[in-house]
């Protein structure tokens, strides 16, 4: 099994009000249960509250003892034996992927980053195995995303805002710039700019530049970034930026290091700047859930970096984003600073960067030619397990149509997209039990589009089930 082999455990918290429905799904298996909290109780007001305090950190047991709470209530019956079940799979060359996916704006305001097994009295965020990412692909909100896995040589541009408080972006920076160095000039083209820039300046270095991954340095609030405008600092709200974004299609991934930019609006759906950006079609989005302090987050972007890009998984943002917050939590584990960045990824898994060549995918046991022996054979190609079977009685079992109108014509444009994208996969699945040689890449990205699509419609069917129950 190759060591960056993940799989995903998929949980959706489904209702608008408590009790809320749990949907749990791992290996075609199904877990239900009931989630009786949400960020609106009183008591959970004043838990992230005190979470979010940067001054007074709330101790290691305190962030323990609210992780286990939600961990208790999250995997109950079923859904902890499919919990136990996957645990159990796991090797030390295999990651496991949690993906929450949360309707309400009050379950998605509470601190899913803290989650920790009571029983083992550790954090997840302590097992580098476990990739915690949320996804956010309602379809009232949010429409189908561009690809996430950026062509080499990917570009990335950091842009720093200055700050009458003295945010340490240089030494952010230059911690990026020696995370990545290895990588430059051939796979990372690095752009930089700093300064006194208006929005329209970023507009401009956008659309010049044309950038796989953007890294903002600034202050933030939960709706907006300040830049600058008329020599002054000013605040532009989620809707500014996301319409300058929405621009610059080649974005697959906005790590945006300013405090509360990630934070979820307890009552509004897709307020915060986070998820707003999700909206313009960006994959995959890094960003403060509170604030945090500059040594703390410089230290959390030099991790992540480090880890894209010679981690176990290099180009993986799931895997270097665990590697990275296991990290900070070794640093300190009384601060709430490993448990701060959210990482959105509407994207079926978080391969971003291809550094193969860099990954120890690539160093089977017995390929001499990889360990610096040379050999006249080629390289063998990578296995693709493709399940059409598997894959056909899903779809054969999707119903005609939907009720709600307005969602009629989606469901249809969708179904007929995976109907299409598995035509090709059958051939591509007759040529392989032929012996015949595939094309790797536009095989895997039809795997990639087929599992996107059929996320979606199940997210979907799931929705309108509860809705009519």
């Amino acid at each position: 099994m190759p060591p960056c082999h993940t799989k995903n455990f998929d949980i959706a918290i489904l209702g608008t009000h408590p009790p809320y429905t749990i949907a749990a799904r791992y290996e075609e298996q199904t877990g239900h249960g009931l989630f009786h909290h949400d960020a609106l109780q009183p008591d959970w007001a004043e838990t992230i509250q005190i979470l979010g305090q940067i001054h007074t950190p709330p101790s290691e047991r305190f962030i323990l003892n609210v992780g286990g709470l939600l961990f208790d209530e999250l995997m109950q019956g079923g859904i902890r034996d499919l919990w136990v079940e996957a645990r159990a799979a796991m090797q030390s060359t295999h990651h496991l992927r949690l993906r929450l996916d949360l309707h309400s704006p009050a379950i998605a305001a509470l601190p899913w980053e803290t989650l920790a097994d009571p029983r083992r009295r550790r954090t997840l965020a302590a097992d580098r195995s476990i990739a915690l990412v949320r996804t956010a692909r309602d379809v009232d909100f949010v429409d189908r995303s561009r690809s996430l896995q950026s062509r080499l040589p990917a570009k990335i541009l950091i842009v720093a805002a200055e700050e009458p408080d003295n945010i340490d972006a240089t030494t952010e920076i230059e911690r990026i710039r020696a995370s990545l160095a290895p990588l430059i000039p051939g796979q990372i083209e690095l752009d930089v700019l700093v300064g006194r820039f208006d929005i329209h300046s970023l507009r401009r270095r956008l659309q010049e530049s044309r950038p796989d991954i953007l890294h903002v340095i600034s202050h933030g609030e939960a709706d907006g970034l300040y830049l600058w405008e008329n020599d002054e600092l000013a605040l532009f709200n989620a809707s500014q930026l996301a319409a300058t974004l929405s621009l610059v299609d080649s974005v697959k991934l906005v790590f945006l290091n300013a405090c509360l930019a990630g934070q979820p609006d307890d009552t509004t759906p897709f307020a915060s700047l986070a998820q707003r950006l999700l909206q313009t079609g960006i994959p995959a989005v890094i960003a403060m859930q509170f604030a945090v302090l500059d040594r703390a987050a410089s230290e959390f972007a030099g991790f992540l970096y480090e880890a894209l890009v010679s981690g176990p998984c290099p180009g993986a943002i799931d895997v270097a984003m665990s590697i990275a917050r296991s990290s900070l939590y070794i640093s300190d584990p009384d601060r709430i600073d490993y448990a701060t960045p959210l990482l959105w990824l509407n994207a079926p898994d978080g391969m971003i960067l291809n550094l193969a060549s860099h990954s120890s995918i690539a160093e089977a046991p017995g390929d001499q030619t990889r360990r610096g022996v040379p050999s006249n054979e080629p390289a063998p190609p990578p296995s693709l397990r493709l399940e059409i079977e598997e894959k056909e009685q899903w779809f054969v079992q999707l119903p005609p149509s939907v009720r709600p109108v307005e969602l009629r014509f989606d469901y249809a444009q969708r179904k007929k997209q995976v109907e299409k994208v598995l035509n090709f996969l059958r051939q591509d699945h007759a040529t392989q039990q032929a012996a015949q040689p595939v094309n790797f890449k536009r095989v895997h990205e039809r795997l990639e589009i087929f599992n996107a699509e059929r996320y979606f419609i199940d997210t979907l069917l799931e929705r309108l089930r509860r809705a009519e129950g």
